[in-house]
């Protein structure tokens, strides 16, 4: 079988549009997951960047890919990428919008303060490394006296 440009395109269309399993109302194109879609000899492979190494979602998030392109006749071989290192950079504007207003989680920003994702204050205060996944962790906004999950970024400076 021959694949196509446009077998690509609709492919990584369709396997961007796969929902993350933590957040529902976020893709994995979003989320700066999906990095590419190429062809891979006479088969189609799609690349992977995951949040973080060994995050639990990542059998879910390889079949739920797999059955996306399934969907359109196709079989794709997933492959997890440790290059480049996935950061919060990746996440579109918009999905940080729904992770703030949704959520109530704040991203860490490569420079500047932490922003509370309620009321804005930049005086958030770590309370814990780790949060619900290893990719998150908690802070207190004592402005608003809320707990505040916050993305981080290994290359941002703890806020």
């Amino acid at each position: 079988m021959t694949i196509t440009q446009s077998d690509l395109e609709t492919v990584r269309s369709a396997v961007g549009s796969v929902k993350d399993p933590e957040y529902p109302d976020l893709t994995i194109n979003q989320l700066g997951i999906l990095e590419n879609v190429v062809i891979d000899a006479s088969s189609i492979r799609v690349d992977l960047v995951p949040t973080i190494l060994g995050c639990p979602a990542l059998g879910i998030i390889e079949e739920d890919v797999k059955a996306a392109a399934r969907g359109l006749g196709h079989e794709v071989a997933v492959r997890f990428c440790r290059s480049p290192v996935w950061t919060p950079d990746r996440i579109s504007e918009d999905a940080q919008q729904i992770l703030a207003n949704e959520y109530t989680i704040a991203i860490t920003p490569r420079s500047g303060r932490t922003q509370c994702p309620v009321c804005g204050t930049t005086s958030l205060e770590k309370r814990s490394d780790v949060g619900p996944t290893a990719c998150r962790s908690v802070h207190w906004c004592a402005n608003c006296r809320n707990p505040i999950e916050v993305v981080r970024s290994r290359e941002a400076s703890d806020q």
